[in-house]
């Protein structure tokens, strides 16, 4: 007779299934149980007991990836320095700009108080968008800022196979980094288009806040009826591939927030040439809890990272000991996270069948709101 399986085999065991389940999410996405189960022949209930009850419990969150591109939209990085007098109302002035200026993610990084923020715009609209930022200095408002576009950017799911889901932490072999398979950086081959229809750009953004929502859901949220919005997403979503991905982030385990805290982390990297970029980039694509890649238009290579906080200093080690003195090649930062925030698509911007900017009208709501947020 087979002796009974030990604990510590069961609870491996446990563990690989948990980690085949997230690495099936980037290709089937959360909400499809039967194909999560066909790709890690996993019992359909079991993949649904661990969405349910397991991996919210942990700190997992589940995203889907937006093909801006395809959207129409081109991806920016700024970089802003705030006047004195208007510091303390920051995050303010760049929700606002959420509003009324494409932006879709900004955070203060720390030590330095500069702050960064990711835009998704038509292309058309670059100059003109640049201008809004033009007028803020001229008001006071900015002391510095910079715009640079993204050549690729893109989100990375977490490794779960450096997470032990039987001590609900982080267990990385940092030594044993450099043997792991690199993930370079796509070409970025893909030609920018333009979405059809107001109903697909609110099916995105729905998902992007919660990638488990059924369509009947989504339907009730956005007002509109449940059999039209399941037309577009099997006939334009799902076939045009605007969510191309879903990716897994760790943010932390809830239930032990000083155990299990995060430091988000920002890597700006400035290589000497390709090669240099192919090595840096080489190394800390290896990192399993690299959350972002952008590769900006200056040559920058921008890492960020949701990193455990017992594992900062050991994340920076191994990049020294890979990586060599790179003094002020590399900027590091953290985001400070009450004042950092990230959108969905500007689906506001899209008005008469296309995205729309209007720098007068995007002039008088930062100087009504923002002025009057000051005086608070």
């Amino acid at each position: 007779m087979e002796s009974p399986e030990s604990f510590q085999k069961f609870a491996k065991r446990e563990g690989d299934v948990e980690a085949r389940i997230i690495d099936a999410v980037g290709k089937a996405g959360p909400r499809n149980i039967a194909e999560i189960s066909r790709l890690t022949h996993v019992h359909p209930e079991t993949v649904r007991y661990k969405f349910r009850k397991r991996f919210s419990r942990l700190g997992f969150r589940f995203h889907a990836e937006v093909d801006y591109e395809k959207l129409g939209l081109t991806i920016r990085w700024g970089t802003f320095r705030i006047s004195p007098l208007h510091y303390p109302k920051a995050p303010q002035l760049f929700r606002l700009l959420n509003k009324v200026g494409y932006l879709n993610y900004f955070g203060k990084i720390v030590p330095s108080g500069t702050y960064v923020a990711r835009f998704g715009l038509p292309a058309s609209e670059k100059a003109e968008h640049e201008s809004l930022f033009t007028w803020l200095m001229n008001e006071g408002v900015l002391t510095s800022f910079s715009l640079q576009g993204a050549k690729v950017s893109r989100h990375l799911t977490m490794n779960p196979k450096f997470f032990d889901f039987r001590s609900n932490r982080w267990e990385i072999p940092w030594k044993e980094l450099k043997d792991l398979p690199e993930r370079p950086l796509p070409i970025n081959s893909r030609r920018a288009s333009r979405v059809e229809d107001y109903d697909d750009l609110l099916i995105i953004k729905e998902l992007q806040k919660d990638s488990m929502q059924h369509i009947s859901r989504i339907a009730e949220a956005v007002n509109r009826n449940d059999r039209t919005l399941e037309y577009h997403y099997r006939t334009h979503v799902m076939p045009r591939k605007l969510i191309p991905s879903y990716f897994v982030r760790w943010t932390q385990d809830p239930s032990k927030t000083l155990a299990h805290s995060v430091a988000v982390t920002r890597l700006a990297f400035k290589p000497a040439g390709h090669e240099e970029l192919k090595r840096i980039q080489s190394k800390v694509s290896k990192v399993p809890f690299l959350w972002m890649e952008d590769l900006l238009e200056d040559g920058t290579y921008i890492a960020s990272m949701y990193v455990p906080s017992s594992e900062i200093l050991l994340l920076l080690g191994y990049l020294n000991d890979e990586l060599g003195d790179l003094g002020a090649n590399v900027e590091t930062g953290f985001v400070k996270m009450n004042e950092a925030s990230s959108f969905t698509i500007p689906y506001e911007m899209w008005k008469e069948g296309d995205w729309r900017f209007d720098l007068n009208a995007a002039k008088a709501v930062l100087r009504k709101e923002h002025y009057s947020a000051l005086k608070k």
